[in-house]
C-alpha cells in the first residue's frame, strides 16, 4: 500500500525554517537593535526639542534633507516646504554663497570644521528676519556630503547688548561731562579711567593713560599716595585734602577726593576739582563780614560823635550870635561893663577871633554832613533799587572818599584837584545807591592811593582825578580818570581778580575792583571798562542802563 505524499510538504519544511531562524535572530539581535531605535528616537527628540533650529542641507542635491521643530518655528514654513527646498528659502544670499565657499574651499572648509561662527539673518514667511549665531559641521554619511547648520536667535542678546552699550554710553557721557578729573585707579595703582576733563587737564588722553601708573600720568598726586594706598588696601575709607599749585603766576586750589571701589575688586575712584573761585568767595564773605562789622561800629561811632559834634556846633552858633552887633542885648550888656561894644568887636576882628570861629563852624557842619552820610550809608539796603539821582549819588561818594583820610594834606606836590563834568538835566538812574556809592569810593580811593604812590611825579606835579557823567542811548557813562602811573599789560590783566593788589602788606584787600565789577555788572546790568597804559594814569569807564 502506498503512502500518500503532501503537496505542501516542502513549503511546510521551508516556513519552520524561518521561523527558527526568525526566532534565532530574535534572540540573538532585537534586544541590541531595539536599544539602538531607542537611542536614535531619544536623539530624534532632543534635537526636535532643541532651542536652536537645526538645518540639513544635502550638499548634491543642494536642499534641506532634515529640519527641527525650532527650525519650522522660526520660520514659519511647515516641513514639508522646507524638505527638498534649497537654503536661499531661509539664508540670505551670502550666507548661501559661503555654504558654497565650505563645500569648493578646503581653507573654508578647514576653518569652518573648527567650529567657528557667523552672524547672519534667518529669513522666515512673510519678509520676517531673525538675527542669528550660526555654525556650520561637514559630514560624510552614506557616501552623502551633507552640511549640518545651527543658527541661534541672538534678539534678546543683541538687545541686552545694546542695553548694556546704552548704558554704559551714557555712564560714560555723564563721567565725561562732570567739570571735575576722575580718575579710577586699581589695586595696583594703576589707571583703569580717564574721563574727558582728565584728559583736558593734563594732556593725556584717556587710551594713553588707562593701564599706567597713576603717579606717572599725575605726578601732582604723588603727596596723597599715603591716603591713595591706604583707601585701596581698605585702612581708610577716603578723604578729602585741599591743596594749591601755582599756574601761570596764579594760586590756584584743587580738592582732592578719593572713594573706595564697592565691591569685590580693590581699586579706588579719585576726583580733582578746580575750587579757586569758591576758595576766594569764601575769602570774599569773610571780607564782607568784616566789612559789615566795620560798617556797624562806623555807624556807633557816628551815632556817638553826632551828640558831642551837636553841642559843638551850637557853642559855636551861641558865640557868634553874643559877638554879633546885630543883637541889643550884646550892646547894653557892654554898656552895663563900660566897654564900648564896637571896641569888643574891633579887637575879635583884629585878633582873627570871629574868622577862626567861622572856620570852626565850617568845618563842624561838614563834619556833620560826614557823619550824616555815613550814617545813610550803613543803613541803606545793598539790594534795593531805587529812582535815584547819579548827581547827588557821586557827590556824595566825593564827600566821603575824602573824609576820615586826609587825602589832601598826603597829596604833596600841587596838591589834590578833583575836576567834575557834569552833563545837565542827566535823567535819574534805578539803582542801589549805597552800592553805586560804594562802587565810586573805592575807585577814587585807587585813585588817590595810586596817585600817591607814584614816584615818578615831580615836586610840582598836581594829583588830578577828573569825574565825568555823560547822556548815551540808553545808558548814563560815569567816567573816574586820573592822572597817576596807569597799569602795566601783566597788572591790567590780573586786575579785576578778587585778593590781587599791588600795595603793601595791610593796605589793601585787593577786592575793591572785583566788588566794584562785581555791582555794576552783575547787579545793574552794566559795563566796566579799564583803559590805561604805563604812566599815562587809568581810567574807569561804566555805563549802567538808563532806567527809571
Amino acid at each position: 500500500m502506498k503512502r500518500r505524499s503532501k503537496p505542501n510538504s516542502n513549503e511546510n519544511v521551508r516556513n519552520k525554517l524561518i521561523g527558527l531562524g526568525e526566532t534565532s535572530m530574535r534572540k540573538s539581535y532585537y534586544p541590541e537593535l531595539r536599544e539602538r531605535i531607542n537611542e536614535l528616537e531619544r536623539f530624534r527628540a532632543l534635537v526636535e526639542n532643541a532651542n536652536d533650529a537645526l538645518f540639513v542641507l544635502d550638499a548634491f542635491s543642494w536642499s534641506f534633507a532634515d529640519v527641527n521643530k525650532t527650525a519650522l518655528k522660526k520660520t514659519g514654513y511647515d516641513r514639508d516646504e522646507l524638505l527638498d527646498s534649497p537654503p536661499e528659502l531661509v539664508f540670505p544670499e551670502d550666507t548661501c554663497f559661503l555654504l558654497h565657499e565650505v563645500l569648493i574651499d578646503d581653507d573654508i572648509y578647514s576653518s569652518w570644521d573648527k567650529e567657528d561662527v557667523s552672524m547672519t539673518d534667518l529669513l522666515g514667511r512673510g519678509g520676517t528676519r531673525i538675527p542669528v549665531e550660526m555654525t556650520l559641521r561637514v559630514h560624510f554619511v552614506g557616501g552623502r556630503l551633507y552640511i549640518v547648520m545651527v543658527a541661534r536667535d541672538v534678539r534678546r542678546r543683541l538687545a541686552d547688548q545694546r542695553e548694556l552699550q546704552r548704558t554704559r554710553n551714557y555712564l560714560g557721557n555723564v563721567i565725561d561731562s562732570m567739570h571735575s578729573i576722575l580718575v579710577g585707579v586699581d589695586e595696583n595703582s594703576n589707571v583703569v579711567l580717564w574721563n574727558d576733563y582728565a584728559h583736558k587737564e593734563t594732556g593725556r588722553a584717556a587710551e594713553d593713560a588707562e593701564g599706567n601708573f597713576v603717579y606717572e600720568m599725575m605726578p601732582e598726586l604723588r603727596r596723597f599716595e599715603h591716603l591713595i594706598s591706604a583707601t585701596i588696601r581698605g585702612e581708610v575709607d577716603g578723604g578729602t585734602e585741599i591743596f594749591h599749585m601755582d599756574r601761570d603766576g596764579c594760586n590756584v586750589f584743587h580738592e582732592i577726593v578719593v572713594f573706595p571701589f564697592k565691591g569685590d575688586e580693590a581699586g579706588v575712584v579719585i576726583r580733582v576739582d578746580d575750587i579757586t573761585a569758591r576758595t576766594r568767595m569764601e575769602e570774599v564773605m569773610v571780607q564782607t563780614e568784616k566789612m559789615m562789622t566795620v560798617g556797624g561800629l562806623a555807624a556807633g561811632m557816628a551815632h556817638e560823635i553826632n551828640n558831642p559834634l551837636g553841642g559843638i556846633l551850637q557853642g559855636i552858633q551861641n558865640i557868634q550870635r553874643r559877638i554879633s552887633g546885630h543883637l541889643p542885648k550884646n550892646h547894653a550888656t557892654a554898656d552895663e561893663l563900660g566897654i564900648p561894644f564896637k571896641a569888643i568887636h574891633d579887637y575879635c576882628e583884629k585878633r582873627g577871633i570871629l574868622a577862626k570861629l567861622e572856620s570852626v563852624r565850617e568845618m563842624g557842619e561838614r563834619s556833620a554832613r560826614i557823619v550824616s552820610n555815613m550814617l545813610q550809608f550803613s543803613r541803606q539796603s545793598g539790594g534795593e533799587r531805587v529812582c535815584s539821582d547819579i548827581e547827588q549819588i557821586v557827590e556824595t561818594a566825593i564827600e566821603l572818599s575824602f573824609s576820615g583820610y586826609d587825602f589832601y594834606s598826603k597829596s604833596g606836590g600841587g596838591g589834590l584837584e578833583i575836576v567834575k563834568e557834569f552833563d545837565n538835566s542827566l535823567p535819574q538812574l534805578l539803582c542801589s545807591p549805597s552800592e553805586i556809592e560804594q562802587v565810586l569810593i573805592n575807585l577814587l580811593k585807587n585813585s588817590v592811593q595810586a596817585i600817591l604812590a607814584d614816584q615818578g611825579r615831580g615836586a610840582d606835579d598836581i594829583a588830578r582825578i577828573t569825574i565825568r557823567l555823560r547822556k548815551e542811548p540808553g545808558f548814563i557813562r560815569l567816567e573816574i580818570e586820573d592822572n597817576g602811573p596807569g597799569m602795566s599789560p601783566e597788572t591790567r590783566k590780573k586786575a579785576l581778580e578778587p585778593f590781587f593788589t599791588t600795595k603793601p602788606v595791610g593796605e589793601g584787600t585787593g577786592l575793591g575792583l572785583f566788588v566794584s565789577y562785581f555791582i555794576i555788572t552783575q547787579k545793574h546790568s552794566g559795563t566796566f571798562e579799564i583803559e590805561t597804559s604805563p604812566g599815562e594814569g587809568m581810567k574807569i569807564i561804566i555805563r549802567v542802563p538808563a532806567e527809571c
